[in-house]
C-alpha cells in the first residue's frame, strides 16, 4: 500500500492548479504564454498555454489544423531567440510551412525518438 500513498491525489492536484481538465472552469490567472488567438485565450484557465507545463492537444484525426495553433506561439517564441524542440512527431514537420508561419528554424530542434524513448528525449531536452 506505500505505493498507493504516493501518488497524488486527483482532486488536489485540481485545487493546486497543477492539472487542468478542460470542461472545469477555474480560477482565472493570467499568467499563461499567449496562444495568439485571443478567443482562445479567453478560454484557457490561465489565459494562454500554461508555462513550464506540458500541453497535450487529443485530436479525432491528424491534419485538422492544429498546427495553426501553435504557430503563432512557435513564431514568437523562436523569434525571440528561445529553443523550440519538438519530440517525436508523428510527421516530418514541412519547413517551408513553418518558417511561412513565422517560425525561426534554426530555433526549432525536432528530436526523432522511438516511442519508448520519447519521454526521456523530452526530459534531456528540460535539462
Amino acid at each position: 500500500m506505500a505505493a498507493l500513498s504516493a501518488v497524488p491525489d486527483l482532486d488536489a492536484m485540481l485545487a493546486a492548479r497543477t492539472l487542468w481538465h478542460a470542461g472545469r472552469h477555474a480560477a482565472p490567472r493570467a499568467d499563461g504564454e499567449p496562444t495568439g488567438h485571443a478567443a482562445l485565450d479567453a478560454l484557457l484557465p490561465q489565459g494562454g498555454w500554461p508555462r513550464r507545463a506540458l500541453t497535450e492537444l487529443l485530436l479525432p484525426a491528424d491534419g485538422v489544423g492544429e498546427l495553426a495553433l501553435l504557430l503563432p506561439t512557435l513564431a514568437r517564441l523562436t523569434t525571440a531567440g528561445a529553443t523550440v524542440a519538438v519530440i517525436a512527431p508523428p510527421y516530418l514537420p514541412y519547413a517551408p510551412a513553418w518558417q511561412a508561419g513565422g517560425v525561426a528554424l534554426a530555433r526549432l530542434e525536432i528530436v526523432e525518438a522511438a516511442p519508448r524513448d520519447a519521454l526521456w528525449a523530452f526530459e534531456q531536452c528540460l535539462r
